[in-house]
């Protein structure tokens, strides 16, 4: 199974189990129409995970995991847990990864105190919402 479908496969049911809400029209927070960005590939000697004091709406080079599925990030120096998936216009252009592994590259952006997006190529936006605390481990 190539890496982007079972990523897409992985999403799908990870949403599923977390009970997330799907947006079809595309639509994020007013004026984040965000750049078009090149596909990012996993390195296997880091993890890229953006600065401990993002600014906003600036994309960073950051690598999700995936072992747990995709619910929650660590980014800006505290955890966060998906809320929503758009599936609007791409915002990351070219071939998704072909490296497997646990964990997807894309970007990672701040648009307010309350909301960051999660854009990788071949995928949705995922949007996050601070967590309440860290995530429990997974199995």
């Amino acid at each position: 199974m190539s890496t982007s479908r079972a990523a897409v496969l992985l999403l799908g049911a990870t949403l599923l189990l977390s009970g997330c809400s799907f947006l079809s029209d595309g639509s994020t927070e007013e004026g984040d129409a965000g750049p078009t960005l090149p596909a990012r590939t996993v390195s296997k000697d880091e993890w890229r995970k953006g600065p401990g004091k993002p600014k906003r709406h600036k994309p960073y080079p950051y690598d999700i995991a995936t072992h747990c599925g995709i619910k929650w990030a660590e980014f800006g120096g505290r955890w966060w847990v998906i809320d929503s998936v758009s599936l609007g216009a791409e915002q990351v252009k070219g071939e998704p990864s072909a490296e497997t592994g646990l964990k997807l590259a894309g970007y990672m952006t701040l648009n307010g105190p309350d909301s960051a997006y999660f854009r990788a190529a071949g995928m949705p936006t995922m949007q996050f919402v601070p967590a309440d605390g860290e995530p429990p481990p997974c199995a």
